[in-house]
C-alpha cells in the first residue's frame, strides 16, 4: 500500500506541495462533492485609491506550502527581473522581517494577521501595494482580507499563481486518513517526507477547511493557473467572482507558473495598469485549455479519492509487510526523513 502513495503525493499533494526552487512545484475531513469548476471571467477595473506620486509603490510577494522566504528561495527571481525595470517600486518577500514572519507550515490565519500587518507597517510609506502569490500564498492573502486587510490599506492589485482558493482535495484526503488512523500514520507520514513532503502540519488541516471569500471591493483581483496543475486542480482553484486565465505553456503546470512568460506578462500588465489584462486568445484556444485543464483535474480528483479510501484502509490497520525482517532491516539502515529544510 505504501507504494501508492507517493502518486498521491506528486499528482495531489495539498496545493500545499513545494513550490520549491524554480524548476521544482480544525479541518472538517471530507472529500466534498463536485463543484462548479475555475471559469474564465472579465471582472471591471477598479478604481485605485490615491497616491502620492512622490512614494515608490510596493509589490509584495508571499510564496507557498514549504517555501522559503529568508534566505530567499528563488520563487519569484522571474517575476523580480521583470519588475526591476519598474522605477520607484519596492518589492518585499513576505517572512523577511523577523517582525512579520511566515511559518508555511503553521496556521494560515496567524500568517495572514502577519502579512495584514507587515503591509500596513509598510503602506504609510509607499504610495500603493500590489500583492503576488503562489500556491498557499493565495490562501493566506485570502485570509489577510478576510481579517481586515483592504483597499483602504492602500493594496490597488492581488494576482495569486496556482492558489487553491476553494481549499485542497488532497488536504482533505489526508485529514480524513489521519481521522480514521486517530493521528498521522508513521509509515505514511514518512513515505511522504522521503519525496520531501509533509503531509502533517496545521497549514495541511487549514487548507482542508478553506473556502474561497468574496473578493475584496476597490481591489483587482487575477487568478492564473497552468492547465496541466496537479496539484491545485481546477476544483481547487475555484474563485466566484474574480477574473481568471488558465494558461497552457508551462510543462510542469505548478511550479511551472513561476517562469511562464505569459503568467509574468500578465502579472507585470497587471501591475502596471491596475487592471486586468483583456483576453487575446481566441475563444476556441480558450475552451480548448479549460476542457485540458477539466480533464485533468477528475482524473486528479478521482485518483484522491481512491487512494484516500486505500489510505483510510491502510491507516487502520498494522501493515504486516513492515514485520519482515529484511524490510525492518532496510528501514533502520536508512536515515530518518525530516522536513524539507530551507536552503
Amino acid at each position: 500500500m505504501a507504494f501508492t502513495l507517493p502518486f498521491l503525493a506528486s499528482a495531489a499533494l495539498v496545493a500545499s506541495a513545494d513550490e520549491g526552487s524554480r524548476g521544482n512545484a480544525t479541518a472538517s475531513p471530507h472529500i466534498r462533492p463536485p463543484l462548479g469548476v475555475l471559469r474564465h471571467v472579465d471582472a471591471p477595473t477598479a478604481s485605485p485609491a490615491p497616491t502620492d506620486a512622490a512614494l515608490p509603490e510596493l509589490v509584495i510577494l508571499v510564496g507557498g506550502y514549504q517555501s522559503c522566504a529568508c534566505p530567499d528561495d528563488g520563487t519569484f527571481d522571474t517575476l523580480r527581473e521583470r519588475l526591476a525595470a519598474l522605477p520607484n517600486t519596492d518589492v518585499v518577500r513576505f517572512g523577511t522581517d523577523p517582525r512579520f514572519p511566515f511559518d508555511t507550515f503553521g496556521s494560515i490565519d496567524a500568517s495572514a494577521i502577519n502579512l495584514r500587518d507587515h503591509i500596513r507597517s509598510l503602506a504609510p510609506t509607499h504610495s500603493v501595494v500590489h500583492i503576488v502569490t503562489h500556491s498557499m500564498g493565495g490562501v493566506v492573502a485570502d485570509r489577510a482580507f478576510a481579517q481586515g486587510l483592504s483597499h483602504e490599506d492602500g493594496v490597488a492589485t492581488y494576482v495569486a499563481w496556482s492558489a487553491p482558493h476553494s481549499g485542497s482535495d488532497a488536504a482533505r484526503g489526508f485529514v480524513l486518513a489521519n481521522s480514521v488512523a486517530r493521528g498521522p500514520n508513521p509509515a505514511i507520514h514518512e513515505s511522504l517526507l522521503w519525496l520531501r513532503m509533509e503531509s502533517e502540519s496545521q497549514a495541511v488541516r487549514d487548507l482542508a477547511s478553506t473556502r474561497p471569500i468574496p473578493p475584496p471591493k476597490g481591489v483587482v483581483r487575477l487568478d492564473l493557473r497552468e492547465a496541466n496543475d496537479t496539484l491545485v486542480t481546477p476544483r481547487d482553484a475555484r474563485d466566484p467572482g474574480v477574473a481568471s486565465r488558465t494558461l497552457g505553456r508551462a510543462l510542469e503546470g505548478h511550479g511551472g507558473i513561476l517562469d511562464d512568460p505569459e503568467a509574468i506578462d500578465l502579472t507585470f500588465r497587471t501591475i502596471t495598469t491596475r487592471a486586468v489584462p483583456p483576453e487575446h486568445r481566441g475563444p476556441l484556444l480558450v475552451q480548448a485549455i479549460e476542457d485540458r485543464s477539466d480533464e485533468l483535474g477528475w482524473h486528479v480528483f478521482g485518483a484522491i479519492c481512491v487512494l484516500t479510501v486505500l489510505a483510510c484502509v491502510y491507516a487502520s490497520k498494522t501493515n504486516p509487510i513492515f514485520r519482515i525482517p529484511i524490510v525492518q532491516g532496510l528501514r533502520e539502515l536508512l536515515p530518518r526523513a525530516t522536513r524539507k529544510p530551507c536552503p
